[in-house]
C-alpha cells in the first residue's frame, strides 16, 4: 500500500513533467529533467513509471480525470440541460484560462502519436462523465439527437478556440462575448420547435 510520501512524490514528478513539457515540448523534456525539477533522485521516476512515454501517459490520464471532475463540479441536475450545458460551456473557459498549462497540454497530447498508447477502453472511460451527461441531454429531448462524439466536439471544439482566442492575447473576451458564444453553440444543438 502506497504512503503518502508516494503520493508526494509522484505528484512531483507530475507536475515537474507539465512544467517541463508546457515550456519544451514532450521531446526535450529528458527525464533527468524531471527529476530535478520533482526534487526526486532520477531513479525515483522509474519506480513510479517505467519509461518516459508512461510518464506522459499518466499525466495525460491524471489531468483528464481532474479536468472532468471540474468542468462538471457545479452541475445541478435541476435546472435545464440549456443551463447545465451553458454552465460546463463557461466553467470550461474559465478554468482552462485559469490553467493554461494543462490545456496546452491536454491539446498538444491529442494531436499527437501518444493517444495511442492509452488503450481505447480507457479513453472512454475517462470521457465517459461527458458522455453521460450529454446523452442525458440527447434522451430528455433538450438537444438534438446527434452521436456524443460529434455534440462533445461541437460545444468543447466552440469553447476550446475561445479559450485559444483568449490565451493569444489576440482578443480578450468579455462576459457578453462568452454568453454571444455560448448562444451560438447552443442554437447548434438545442431541439428544434
Amino acid at each position: 500500500m502506497a504512503n503518502n510520501k508516494d503520493f508526494d512524490k509522484k505528484d512531483a514528478i507530475l507536475a515537474a513533467t507539465l512544467e517541463l513539457i508546457s515550456k519544451h515540448g514532450f521531446h526535450s523534456s529528458p527525464m533527468s529533467e524531471v527529476a530535478k525539477q520533482a526534487n526526486v533522485a532520477a531513479g525515483t521516476i522509474y519506480h513510479y513509471f517505467k519509461s518516459k512515454d508512461e510518464l506522459i501517459c499518466a499525466l495525460y490520464v491524471s489531468l483528464k480525470e481532474k479536468t472532468t471532475e471540474q468542468l462538471l463540479k457545479n452541475d445541478d441536475s435541476s435546472k435545464n440541460y440549456r443551463d447545465r450545458i451553458r454552465s460546463f460551456y463557461l466553467q470550461s473557459f474559465h478554468y482552462f484560462t485559469k490553467n493554461s498549462k494543462e490545456f496546452y497540454f491536454l491539446e498538444q497530447f491529442t494531436n499527437s502519436p501518444f493517444l495511442q498508447n492509452i488503450p481505447k477502453q480507457d479513453l472512454q472511460k475517462l470521457e465517459q462523465p461527458i458522455y453521460d451527461f450529454l446523452r442525458k441531454a440527447v434522451f430528455t429531448q433538450a438537444v438534438r439527437d446527434i452521436p456524443p462524439k460529434i455534440m462533445i466536439s461541437m460545444v468543447l471544439g466552440s469553447v476550446h478556440s475561445l479559450i485559444k482566442l483568449q490565451l493569444s492575447g489576440e482578443f480578450l473576451l468579455t462576459s457578453s462575448d462568452l454568453e454571444l458564444a455560448f448562444f451560438a453553440c447552443w442554437d447548434g444543438i438545442k431541439k428544434q420547435g
